[in-house]
């Protein structure tokens, strides 16, 4: 990643996976709070042209899987016993579920790009997102980095005990985006 003219620097991107088609790279967050950044990629002694990226200090997302049972996109989601919430395993209500995302922003004791979140001490988000499950408000008990991943929001919420049942739309909201 380059920053824009302005600023000068170079930084290298960590990757996550590359395929054929797709390459998944955690964002320098030694770029945060610049509104776009140039991008390359390289192998050996070729790289590809430069591409613009627009950057945003905040814009969350879930992340999902597709349920082998159904062919349905849900929200990678763990029950308090770890166990992946689908239609075999639905979330109960007044049991916390533990929900993984990305684009929630600044973090505290923030680790160097690239590096394995530490367990401890915690490392939670500067800004608490707002989460609504089934259009009902849900308490966020934890939003911070998964520890022991690289750049994995993970956000622990407890599911309202008015939570209508079946499967429901998940709403988060964090820096004023949704």
């Amino acid at each position: 990643f380059t920053c824009p003219s302005l600023t000068k620097c170079s930084l290298p991107g960590r990757l996550h996976f590359v395929s054929d088609g797709q390459v998944n790279v955690q964002v320098p967050w030694e770029l945060q709070g610049l509104n776009t950044a140039y991008m390359k990629v390289s192998i050996g002694d070729y790289s590809s042209a430069l591409y613009t990226v627009p950057l945003a200090d905040y814009s969350p997302a879930f992340f999902e899987y597709t349920e082998p049972s159904s062919g349905r996109q849900l929200i990678a989601a763990l029950d308090e016993n770890y166990a992946l919430v689908g239609t075999g395993n639905a979330a109960r209500r007044g049991r916390a579920v533990q929900l993984y995302a990305n684009g929630l922003g600044p973090v505290d004791n923030q680790p160097a790009t690239g590096e394995i979140t530490p367990a401890q001490p915690l490392v939670s988000t500067r800004v608490t997102p707002t989460v609504t499950l089934g259009g009902r408000p849900a308490t966020v008990l934890f939003s911070g980095l998964a520890p022991y991943n690289v750049g994995l929001y993970q956000m622990n919420v407890m599911v309202p005990a008015d939570a209508p049942s079946g499967i429901q739309p998940v709403v988060i909201a964090a820096g004023g985006v949704t």
